[in-house]
């Protein structure tokens, strides 16, 4: 019966360390907001910034950098080890006239500790240590440039599932509006006033109308499901938005752009840290012309016979290495570390021509947008007005199915145009932020 008792306790025990270490997994995530209240952009963002495993690995990185940054300022500390050792050898030797040669052994056995410490090396552990600072400012900045990634793919999943929607909408008014003429083309057929292809028109109309709104409802899901992505949650994203966009036009001046994007852009700043770190290592490479002074101080106790007859010794000393002949090796280095640098700089250059041309981008689709929007709203108008007088004409039975078959798809497209205008101005906006270094 005990091992069966222990066997019994054994399982318990397993299955409760597995609950607590799947727990301790998914309540990464369970302080989601409520469900039943739309998410904003803004705290759409906030998760992204909190659950995103992009940024989650980013801050990894620069964690193992610092630590980079602590191991190089050891070299600054004494090192302190405690040595022991056991050897044993004979002790001939040959003189003038006479020589021994015995199979006698001595043992001798030793332990203590043992003090070194690097007095000055010429540079080589102070541009070790910013080398590795420079890359944990390499590393912030690499994380910076991920974390204003993520918000941009945020905010165009988020304006992408409010565009679909939208376009669901109208997608739903053209489905009512066809369903409307199919009963008025039955209508006027039983009545005699209108032949049987009217109805047939209608109805493939209205078959394509629902295809279309299949299509568009679709197209939601996916846009939810990027979203979903976007914010770095591992489940299917069962929040609705909010519907509601400020689509209330800024205005903004490209110099502003890029004077704010070459001032606040993390790719850089990176870029600029690399070439302070990669200047610190030509200094690196060129300390190995130079020599290493260190010194040392041991205690070791020793005995030829354990445990008797114990003695203690000291050992204070300096030593001075200096490097005479590295097979060309140090010069090397140095124009390799130089190269290095001249990458570097020539690298930010086509970074900052890069940004130029991202915040250029960014700029003219916004003002094509804006532009975009104000043609859309009179043509909008215009295609209502002119499904209204078509829709009357079939109406008292004189215009034709065909005609306001396409009245319908005018104004169908107008409402499509005048929403995509609309968010590719918002989507523009997001770019223009992302150019400019900015959150939201």
């Amino acid at each position: 019966m005990k091992p069966q008792k222990n066997t019994i306790i054994f399982v318990c025990w397993l299955i409760t360390s597995i609950l607590i270490l799947w727990n301790s997994f998914v309540l990464a995530q369970d302080d989601l907001p409520p469900k039943g209240k739309p998410l904003s952009l803004e705290q759409c963002v906030a998760m992204a910034l909190k659950y995103h495993p992009s940024l989650q690995a980013g801050q990894a990185t620069i964690q193992a950098q610092i630590a980079k940054v602590e191991q190089a300022l050891a070299a600054y500390y004494p090192q302190i080890n405690f040595n022991t050792s056991y050897g044993t050898s004979t002790s001939n030797f040959q003189g003038s006239g006479y020589s021994t040669n015995r199979w006698t052994f001595s043992d001798v056995f030793s332990a203590g500790p043992t003090v070194n410490q690097t007095i000055y090396d010429f540079g080589r552990t102070s541009n070790t240590v910013k080398i590795n600072r420079e890359n944990a400012k390499v590393g912030e900045q690499d994380l910076e440039t991920t974390r204003q990634t993520v918000v941009l793919n945020v905010k165009q999943s988020y304006y992408a599932v409010l565009q679909t929607l939208a376009l669901i909408k109208v997608a739903e008014e053209t489905l009512t509006q066809n369903e409307k003429r199919l009963e008025q083309a039955q209508g006027f057929y039983e009545a005699g006033t209108r032949p049987k292809i009217d109805v047939t028109k209608a109805e493939v109309d209205l078959a394509n109308v629902q295809l279309a709104l299949i299509r568009a409802r679709n197209n939601w899901q996916v846009a939810r499901a990027n979203l979903n992505n976007a914010m770095g949650l591992r489940e299917s994203l069962n929040f609705s938005v909010e519907e509601e966009a400020d689509f209330r036009p800024k205005k903004i001046i490209l110099n502003e752009i890029l004077d704010s994007a070459y001032s606040r852009r993390p790719e850089i700043a990176q870029l600029k840290a690399l070439q302070r770190g990669q200047e610190a290592s030509i200094d690196l490479a060129r300390a190995s012309y130079y020599p290493v002074l260190s010194g040392n101080a041991s205690n070791l106790w020793r005995t030829d016979r354990i445990p008797n007859d114990p003695a203690w010794d000291w050992s204070i000393g300096a030593t001075l290495t200096i490097p005479i002949f590295s097979g060309f090796s140090t010069p090397n280095q140095i124009a390799e570390a130089k190269a290095v640098l001249r990458n570097l700089e020539a690298q930010e250059e086509s970074i900052r021509q890069n940004i130029r041309l991202e915040a250029e981008q960014a700029y003219l689709s916004l003002r094509e947008a804006e532009e975009r929007i104000s043609v859309t709203e009179k043509s909008l108008a215009q295609a209502k007005e002119n499904y209204e007088l078509a829709s009357g004409r079939y109406q008292v039975g004189v215009a034709q199915p065909l005609e306001v078959n396409d009245a319908e798809v005018l104004l169908a497209n107008a409402r499509a145009n005048h929403i995509n205008a609309l968010f590719d101005y918002k989507v523009a906006e997001a770019r223009i932020e992302k150019a400019m270094g900015k959150y939201l």
